[in-house]
């Protein structure tokens, strides 16, 4: 099915583009859904017949030669202070592409990089930009400053793609006086090739310490407040009423002496749930189908810190679960509820909510034919509405459109 849809797309769009994605976020990295979204677009448009070459910005731990292999073509954006300069290293690489190729589209991941489209437009008019919104870099926006360029960045796109409904409502809600029509939801998706149910064995199980048994409960996703890691050690007590063999396995990269971390770790020890609980400070990718696959329940109730404009823009995590045939639970804040449907792939809670976290977490272990049956669903979901196939052909109809 997925081959015929690729054809048909194909035999409609008669012109081969030149794509090149502009970002800073790329494999190999520790995690983030920005790297995977760039990741599975690139590999997806070669496939529909697309010149496709994406430019990553250079950094000394960062072997783009893992990519020699794919059909894209990935070259290093070099240059000094990134985080101050961005604006000006994007906007001379697009440049260079530009003086090549004028009709070229570019997809940006990040709206600092598409600063400079607004100025190269006026001497490019055939060329296009789609601008990535993942969430944070809206809800953070705070000065009237910051406003003014995004502004400007959704004012030069062709199209501005959210990756979650909320993230959509809340740029159309903070511009004015614009068009904004061009601003679509597009969800993040997940890479079926990469994540699929896998057998684990109890090696598996000891190489992380988790012992051999257990009813694990999975978060994977860096180690900060939003990510509310502590509503779920605050319901395990009540858990282990019921399922003594429950054990929590808290997965993700972190500062070794983040306050955040320690505090975690301090409240194991308060409530004494301290062998209930493993932390892992990276999983590899090779690793990372077996731990969604052997765990019972993937749960990130994130929640929104308003001081701060932290919040959760849709959650990949949960798709990567689903796909290996793990259900989920997840908050009703941000951009979740397009991850999670309610009763489909998983369960949604209110943030902040221990008890709320408790009780989902025993409906699913007190009855295996109703969790796989989520289970189930969830891995449906993604193959009907989330492979990166189906969500690259809708992009491009989007742009061409």
């Amino acid at each position: 099915m997925e081959e015929t849809n690729r054809n048909t797309h194909q035999s409609n769009d008669e012109l081969v583009m030149n794509i090149a994605i502009i970002t800073g976020h790329f494999p190999p990295s520790k995690g983030g859904g920005i790297a995977e979204w760039a990741l599975g677009i690139a590999r997806e448009l070669p496939k529909l017949g697309h010149t496709t070459s994406v430019y990553v910005t250079h950094r000394k731990d960062r072997d783009l030669a893992i990519h020699k292999e794919e059909q894209f073509e990935c070259r290093p954006m070099y240059g000094r202070n990134w985080h101050e300069f961005h604006r000006f290293y994007a906007g001379y690489y697009m440049w260079k592409i530009l003086k090549e190729n004028p009709e070229t589209i570019f997809i940006v991941t990040t709206w600092g990089m598409a600063k400079a489209f607004n100025f190269l437009k006026k001497r490019y008019p055939k060329s296009k930009m789609i601008v990535v919104a993942h969430g944070l870099e809206i809800t953070r926006l705070k000065s009237l400053r910051e406003l003014k360029t995004m502004t400007k960045v959704v004012s030069s796109s062709d199209l501005v793609l959210s990756v979650s409904k909320f993230t959509r409502d809340e740029i159309i809600n903070r511009l004015d006086g614009i068009d904004t029509n061009h601003v679509k939801f597009l969800p993040n998706g997940v890479d079926t090739n990469r994540f699929f149910p896998s057998g684990v064995d109890d090696a598996f199980l000891q190489k992380y310490s988790i012992p051999v048994g257990s009813d694990i409960i999975l978060t994977l996703a860096r180690i900060i407040k939003r990510k509310a890691h502590d509503d779920v050690i605050k319901a395990i007590p009540d858990i282990l009423t019921e399922f003594p063999k429950a054990h929590y396995v808290i997965a993700g990269p972190h500062r070794k002496k983040d306050p955040y971390l320690h505090y975690l770790k301090q409240l194991t020890k308060e409530l004494s749930v301290e062998k209930h609980v493993t932390f892992i400070d990276f999983i590899p990718e090779e690793d990372l189908k077996k731990i969604y696959s052997v765990s019972k329940v993937y749960v990130m109730a994130s929640r929104t810190l308003h001081e701060t404009g932290d919040s959760e823009g849709f959650g990949i995590t949960f798709l990567e679960a689903n796909a290996c045939g793990c259900p989920v639970i997840g908050s009703y804040e941000g951009g979740i509820p397009d991850a999670v449907e309610n009763e489909i792939n998983g369960l949604l809670v209110p943030s902040d909510s221990p008890n709320d976290i408790s009780k989902s977490i025993k409906k699913l272990f007190s009855n295996e034919d109703y969790r796989k049956n989520i289970a189930k669903m969830g891995m449906a979901r993604v193959s009907e509405k989330f492979t990166w196939e189906k969500l690259t052909i809708q992009m491009l109809d989007m742009i061409n459109s």
